[in-house]
């Protein structure tokens, strides 16, 4: 495990800092931006190992216009059933990697495209949980005609076991112009549904009626955003719920 200071950081800028943005093949989303945004990578530091203009994130506590790049998160933290994560729980002003939060973090495919949830300590429950998606090689449109599946992967509440993650499969119908399916954990205790969804014309993909069971707890009206990338070979996307313990990321490739 690594500790590099965040002392001497050079960032390039770079123009946009929004909770959704569309350029230079980029596209990324986050349910809340006070705490997490997503956007082109935009910091360096000698000896580290980010890099400037990929996929990146930024964290409220080293300040959300400042994006690392997901690849080089990936040196610090552990890997385990397809996710990497980072227990920095945050206590205080940053000095090092060791006080920035709670990562857990998937890369669908092989791409730079990039989904996961963040949380100030990692407790379950805690309202500054952050769900989003983030990568590079947005497509800018769909076809208007046929199909295609996804397997995906979702993340809510990732406890580091396989059985927490929420596997399924979504459907596209290009021509419909609509992308569904269900995701559900190993003991389907936690089970999300898209509801209706529309694809757009710029390959995003939006819905305000998807369906989550949590424990017990239904949960309506959820907010689906979600991109394709690389000509329609990737898939990531969220659901934002109402309650941040309910949000998920999901991602994952054409089958």
């Amino acid at each position: 495990m690594k500790y590099l200071p965040l002392i001497g950081v050079v960032t390039v800028a770079v123009s946009m800092a929004t909770s959704m943005t569309q350029a230079a093949g980029f596209a990324g989303e986050t349910t809340n931006a006070t705490y997490v945004n997503v956007d082109v990578s935009n910091v360096y530091y000698p000896g580290s190992p980010h890099t400037v203009g990929l996929a990146g994130i930024s964290v409220e506590v080293t300040g959300v216009d400042d994006y690392v790049d997901f690849a080089g998160l990936t040196t610090y933290g552990s890997y385990a059933n397809g996710v990497y994560s980072l227990n920095f729980p945050y206590t205080g002003a940053p000095a090092s990697h060791s006080d920035l939060g709670v990562f857990h973090f998937a890369e669908v495919g092989s791409s730079d495209v990039w989904f996961g949830e963040w949380s100030n300590d990692g407790s379950l429950g805690n309202t500054t949980r952050t769900v989003y998606y983030s990568g590079m090689n947005a497509d800018s449109s769909v076809p208007s005609s046929g199909t295609a599946s996804y397997t995906v992967v979702g993340i809510n509440n990732y406890d580091g076991s396989a059985g927490s993650l929420l596997n399924g499969t979504l459907s596209a119908d290009f021509g419909a112009a609509t992308l569904s399916g269900t995701l559900y954990n190993a003991d389907f205790s936690s089970i999300v549904n898209l509801g209706s969804t529309t694809i757009n014309s710029d390959a995003s993909v939006t819905g305000s009626s998807a369906l989550g069971l949590f424990s017990g707890t239904l949960v309506t009206s959820g907010a689906v955003s979600a991109q394709f990338y690389n000509g329609q070979t990737d898939l990531a996307g969220l659901v934002d719920f109402a309650g941040a313990n309910y949000d998920v990321a999901f991602g994952g490739t054409k089958n």
